[in-house]
């Protein structure tokens, strides 16, 4: 089963806010102050933070990934230059 991160969470209650924000608005449900008016800026700037930490992370992982492989292709390098000079 798939570790649940914060970051996904962040995600996704930042998506549903905006998203019942939105349906309120067009609903005529809510009639805004001020700070309401901001919340779709504010759930905005958390699902940017939580998807910024989650392309770090997936960067970081294929960054790995990849120098794991490269360290083994180095490895085999060196092995068929050994059967090369053989």
């Amino acid at each position: 089963m798939k570790k649940i991160e914060i970051s996904d969470i962040i995600i996704w209650i930042s998506l549903l806010v905006l998203v019942f924000y939105v349906f309120g608005k067009l609903t005529g449900l809510i009639n805004s102050p001020e700070w309401l008016a901001l919340l779709p800026i504010i759930s905005l700037t958390f699902f940017a933070g939580a998807f910024y930490q989650k392309v770090l992370s997936f960067m970081n992982q294929m960054y790995i990934r990849t120098d794991y492989i490269k360290s083994n292709l180095d490895d085999h390098e060196a092995r068929l230059s050994n059967l090369e000079n053989k």
